[in-house]
């Protein structure tokens, strides 16, 4: 027989899952500046208006949540296609950009929420609130993926850190956007049947962010990195 407080605590869980669930959907949907905290007490069936406060304390909180329930199956699985690509010899900016591309587009498939947490992803990296360049600045925390940030710095030795970072940062931005969009238009009949080929979109996109990390620094870019440099080392 169920204990009292087991039972409480299967209560709990069901609630925080039904929340994360109505959260994930419409955060997906209207935004995440659009949703109120009722709303998606409203939408996960809570009786309770504290419900959310209670469960996961603000709308970070909230957001928290989603990531943890995505970000470390995700990582872990990035990391074993790390080690099969390795194992393959895939060239440097190609195995990197798999890693990012192909445990993203797996999200398109999970019914528990993996098409909005894309959306919700997209969303955030614009302004870079999931704190890829700077994350001990940011309230949301992301599952940190050592091996992908290992395989990085040891491969893209040809550019200058300053420029791998940012184009690492650029990849990201357009690895989510280019699959959340894909997501939004893959079922739509009124697009071209090869807009919403998911298999043409992601090798596209992988070509794409390789040729970001391999193209060489223009000797504009690399004109401002020594100027913004000087005044650090001066």
């Amino acid at each position: 027989m169920m204990t009292l407080s087991a039972a409480k605590d299967t209560r709990s869980h069901r609630t925080r899952d039904s929340i994360v669930r109505a959260a994930e959907t419409l955060f997906a949907e209207q935004g995440i500046d659009g949703v109120s905290l009722n709303t998606i007490t409203r939408a996960a069936g809570q009786a309770n208006r504290n419900a959310v406060q209670y469960h996961f304390g603000n709308k970070d909180g909230l957001l928290q949540a989603i990531f943890d329930k995505h970000g470390p199956a995700l990582a872990e699985r990035r990391a074993k296609l790390i080690d099969e690509l390795l194992k393959q010899g895939m060239p440097a900016a190609r195995l990197i950009a798999t890693a990012i591309v192909e445990p993203l587009l797996e999200k398109l498939d999970d019914a528990d929420g993996g098409e909005a947490y894309l959306h919700i992803s997209a969303e955030l990296i614009a302004s870079n609130t999931l704190g890829y360049a700077l994350p001990e600045k940011h309230s949301l925390q992301l599952t940190r993926e050592t091996k992908l940030a290992n395989l990085t710095a040891q491969e893209l030795t040809q550019l200058p850190p300053e420029i791998a970072q940012h184009r690492i940062l650029l990849i990201n931005v357009l690895g989510f956007h280019g699959i959340s969009d894909h997501a939004r238009v893959r079922h739509n009949d009124t697009y071209d049947p090869l807009i919403r080929d998911t298999d043409f979109m992601a090798s596209n996109l992988i070509d794409s962010m390789v040729a970001i990390l391999e193209a060489p620094p223009s000797a504009r870019s690399l004109d401002i990195l020594a100027r913004r440099r000087a005044p650090r080392e001066g």
